[in-house]
């Protein structure tokens, strides 16, 4: 019986495997909650990557090599003693977020996560709102010529002091590059230098740039991607030169192109790399489809696997006894959730630790909105087995004019919930990001549609007894907010549902 169903109960026993750290279903999580975030906070300004240069960094080395002057020496430290070079990482980009991102950039949120290279050393991928950025959305939506001008000069001086993808050791228009070029510092290395010793910032940078950031090398096994019968970067080097930051349109997308005097150059942060010390990306976020497809397909995504997942399943559900109990078949699932990829010695040290795999800027909170409750640890006779929820505090708010007209969703963002009905509200620090559950199409064609709107009635209407709320509920107010939630998420919605 277990065996022939074996397809269908991997499928609801894998809905657990959200709680195992790096699993699939761990990061399908996380994309929900990255969405939801997005959709909440608006579109992000920026999206950035920073690699690490473990066998490279003199802080690192200083810890665990014998002679941090010799290359050799370093390299060895590093492999001998993964916990350490990993949670250097993991320390060195939490500080870095703050004093460069936060206090240098003013940004409000962030996102990030972090990944394992097949040779082990860590990266992160995130994005970034930054304070005072043009909202451009709004400035392009304008159907006049003349505000559509403007805003584009202001988006592209604003990208131009942002992020560079000029290489500052070579001609401002890139003429006899070839001849011009810098070579690579590799003998001292140049990130081997501390940023506090260094004299010359200019020189500094041109040496980072020509050693972490141009794409000097194409292969197969990294970027080189059969396309049209031919292979190509996926990364689309080598890209056009460009004169002047400017603002297009490709595909009917918004698109900024950013002066350019190096054909392999990735783009970064003068700031930013002359601080990490390391290979960096960053680049400025004009789309918001580009964002959900950056979300859905890469800075959420799992790592690659080491065997066929249903592969697995599908020997382990021939293995399995008729008479096994069903707590042996989920662990025997479980377990090979966690094993159906390769994991470094890093990412290794990273999960024993119980570090973070991914930092984000605001909580989440999930609001169940069907009238579900959680069940208590312990009994007691003549008392409610279930806890209060989030929608039973709102019902039950003071009658005031601070919590009156205050909708759910406002509600559950802005304040702590306490344990008992009744108990004093105390404000949060931040607003979280709320989750709305259960989740409900937005289709209008689809089966849950009328639901969906209920939902959004809930969230922004305030009530106070949900049950009579609900009746009154008329479907012309139904449309009204269908037509307005619609109109305002059309685009996200779109890349949701094609994927």
């Amino acid at each position: 019986m277990i065996s022939s169903g074996g397809k269908e109960l991997s499928k609801r026993v894998l809905h657990y495997a959200t709680s195992l750290r790096g699993t699939k279903q761990f990061w399908f999580k996380q994309r929900s909650r990255l969405i939801s975030m997005i959709d909440c906070l608006s579109m992000p300004t920026v999206f950035f990557t920073h690699s690490a240069a473990d066998n490279q960094w003199p802080e690192l080395a200083c810890l665990i090599a014998e002679n941090p002057d010799e290359s050799s020496s370093r390299s060895s430290a590093v492999n001998n003693n993964p916990a350490i070079a990993d949670w250097f990482f993991y320390e060195r980009i939490s500080k870095f977020m703050k004093t460069f991102y936060v206090d240098v950039l003013g940004a409000t949120d962030y996102w990030f996560r972090f990944e394992w290279q097949h040779r082990g050393s860590p990266h992160v991928h995130g994005v970034a709102w930054l304070h005072n950025a043009p909202d451009i959305e709004q400035l392009l939506s304008s159907d006049d010529s003349a505000e559509l001008l403007d805003a584009a000069e202001r988006i592209t001086a604003y990208v131009y002091g942002l992020v560079s993808t000029m290489n500052p050791g070579i001609p401002a228009d890139g003429n006899n590059i070839i001849n011009s070029i810098p070579l690579p510092k590799i003998k001292p290395h140049v990130c081997n230098q501390q940023y506090q010793g260094i004299n010359n910032l200019e020189m500094d940078l041109v040496d980072l740039v020509a050693t972490c950031q141009r794409h000097t090398r194409c292969s197969t096994s990294y970027c080189l991607k059969r396309k049209r019968g031919k292979q190509e970067c996926r990364f689309g080097y080598p890209k056009p030169l460009q004169q002047v930051t400017t603002i297009t349109t490709q595909e009917g997308e918004p698109v900024v192109l950013t002066s350019r005097n190096d054909n392999l150059l990735n783009a970064y942060n003068p700031v930013q790399l002359s601080a990490w010390r390391a290979n960096v990306d960053m680049q400025y976020i004009v789309s918001r489809n580009k964002v959900i497809k950056y979300v859905a397909k890469y800075a959420t995504k799992s790592e690659p696997r080491s065997k066929g997942l249903q592969e697995v399943y599908s020997t382990i559900m021939k293995s399995i006894k008729e008479d096994a109990t069903p707590l042996k078949v989920v662990q025997k699932l479980l377990t090979s959730t966690i094993g159906e990829r390769d994991f470094s010695a890093q990412e290794t040290c990273h999960l024993l630790l119980m570090l973070p795999l991914f930092r984000a800027s605001r909580d989440f909170v999930v609001l169940s909105l069907d009238g579900s409750r959680q069940v208590t640890e312990t009994f007691e006779e003549d008392k409610s087995v279930t806890v209060d929820s989030q929608l039973d505090h709102y019902c039950a708010r003071p009658d005031v004019p601070e919590f009156r007209e205050v909708s759910l969703l406002k509600f559950v963002q802005k304040y702590r919930i306490p344990k008992k009905i009744g108990s004093a509200l105390v404000p949060r620090n931040k607003d979280v990001i709320v989750i709305p559950r259960p989740y409900c199409s937005p289709d209008p064609q689809g089966p849950q549609y009328e639901q969906y709107s209920k939902q959004k009635l809930m969230l922004h209407k305030p009530f106070v007894q949900l049950d009579s709320y609900l009746e009154d509920v008329t479907h012309m107010q139904l449309l009204m907010l269908l037509f307005f939630s619609l109109v305002m998420c059309q685009n996200l919605l779109l890349m949701i549902f094609t994927g």
